[in-house]
């Protein structure tokens, strides 16, 4: 943990973050409060899918700056 973390968007990981919640959330938004009462959960799955596929992106981006980095 002593890697400091710039909260920029000149850092990759904070601009995917925006790139990859920002859509997710206006869906998710959208089907909260126009969508059916039946189907309530469907907001909260479609964000647990946009973190998974976020953390999923990180960790292989991460995993390919190790690797450039030991060469």
């Amino acid at each position: 943990m002593t890697e400091r973390f710039e909260l920029s968007f000149k850092n990759k990981e904070v601009k995917m973050w925006f790139i990859i919640m920002t859509p997710f959330f206006l869906l998710s938004s959208l089907f909260l409060f126009f969508g059916d009462p039946a189907n309530r959960s469907l907001p909260f799955l479609l964000l647990i899918l946009a973190w998974i596929i976020y953390y999923s992106w990180r960790y292989r981006h991460r995993k390919e700056q190790k690797n450039t980095e030991r060469r």
